[in-house]
């Protein structure tokens, strides 16, 4: 996922890269939920979906040096219960 990951943010939210909504980790999954769910599903089965979830969220983290700036209890994600708010 980490490939996708960073196809996700580097083609369809490059423009985010110095001034990142604290809701990037929701629209990466929303894309990965619209264009690679197939992908997705396939290693949540493999390892589990708390396991890949937490590797996107880290890569997201990581990949624009963002800090953690709080939760959200209520994604438009279908594949989230939650996730923790970033931005620069």
């Amino acid at each position: 996922m980490k490939e996708i990951t960073e196809d996700i943010l580097y083609k369809k939210f490059h423009h985010f890269r110095y001034k990142c909504p604290p809701d990037i980790t929701d629209l990466v999954f929303l894309e990965i939920e619209k264009d690679y769910i197939g992908r997705y599903n396939y290693l949540a089965e493999l390892k589990s979906q708390e396991t890949v979830n937490k590797s996107i969220e880290k890569y997201i983290k990581s990949y624009w040096k963002l800090k953690k700036v709080g939760v959200c209890n209520t994604p438009k994600c279908k594949l989230l219960t939650s996730y923790t708010k970033h931005s620069n």
